[in-house]
């Protein structure tokens, strides 16, 4: 199963922002309760009555959605968690199965989010400040904001001793990459995943830092990647269309777009890591 990645967390949350900002909630439903992180059920759907949507925003793989009443709710879609909006039996059902719906809002105007998730390792929270979710204080910067220039990553680079790929799956370090965007970027910009972070110049720094910027903008453009496990649906149920645009994962034993070679898969850290052994050399 792929983890939903910053192109697919955005996707929803520009969707979201479209979609339900304004809306008040008349009704919560929460069908599996171990979803919720904080707080108890019992105060979650308390605090819930009657709240008013007001913005959408994303930290890294979090959806961050902020109420009237100054609090937020927080979404992490785990490994397969996704959030239909409008909730519509007839039109969804072909897409997802409603056994899944383990969250779901009911807004005065009749129409429902729900949280769908078949694996169950999605979490829900309710806070007053996003840094109260352990996984988001310790988030790294984020990768399409302006404040992150070729400069800042040069000097974030240095005296990194980790390998490349394993030093930009660190959340802490760049938020928001997993393994599908690593694997691209890395290869667009001819670099092999295990040489050292260390070794690389200041030229090599700029054209991986481009191709961050490039890759997670265009997924972002043609929302998101819905890959083999096709886990991932945008909030109309709909797949991602970026797998069709993805040179090297996946890619096994096809040919290089590039060199015309054959690429190959190694193991790192556990994750498949996809390769041209021509482009990519160590």
């Amino acid at each position: 199963m792929i983890m939903p990645e910053l192109p697919e967390v955005e996707t929803i949350k520009k969707d979201l922002q479209k979609k339900i900002k304004g809306k008040k909630i008349k009704d919560v439903v929460v069908n599996v309760d171990k979803i919720l992180e904080k707080p108890s059920l019992k105060e979650f759907i308390a605090k819930m009555d009657s709240r008013v949507i007001k913005e959408i925003s994303r930290r890294g793989k979090y959806i961050v959605i902020n109420l009237d009443s100054k609090e937020k709710l927080i979404i992490h879609l785990g490994m397969t968690g996704i959030l239909i909006y409008p909730y519509d039996r007839k039109f969804v059902e072909n897409k997802i199965n409603p056994k899944h719906n383990h969250l779901i809002f009911t807004f005065t105007d009749d129409t429902q989010l729900v949280f769908n998730d078949v694996r169950r390792f999605g979490k829900v929270y309710l806070v007053s400040n996003i840094n109260e979710v352990e996984g988001i204080a310790k988030l790294g910067i984020e990768p399409l904001d302006e404040n992150f220039t070729p400069e800042v990553f040069i000097r974030m680079m240095r005296k990194k001793k980790n390998k490349i790929k394993s030093l930009l799956m660190k959340q802490e370090f760049i938020t928001g990459l997993g393994n599908i965007y690593v694997n691209e970027v890395l290869y667009r910009a001819n670099m092999h995943p295990l040489r050292a972070a260390s070794s690389l110049t200041e030229e090599e720094i700029g054209k991986l830092f481009r191709e961050i910027k490039f890759v997670l903008s265009e997924a972002v453009e043609f929302r998101g990647s819905t890959v083999a496990d096709e886990a991932y649906r945008d909030t109309d149920g709909e797949k991602g269309k970026f797998a069709e645009k993805l040179q090297v994962y996946a890619r096994k034993g096809k040919l290089c777009v590039k060199c015309g070679s054959i690429l190959e898969v190694i193991k790192i850290e556990g994750r498949s890591t996809f390769i041209c052994p021509q482009c990519q050399k160590l």
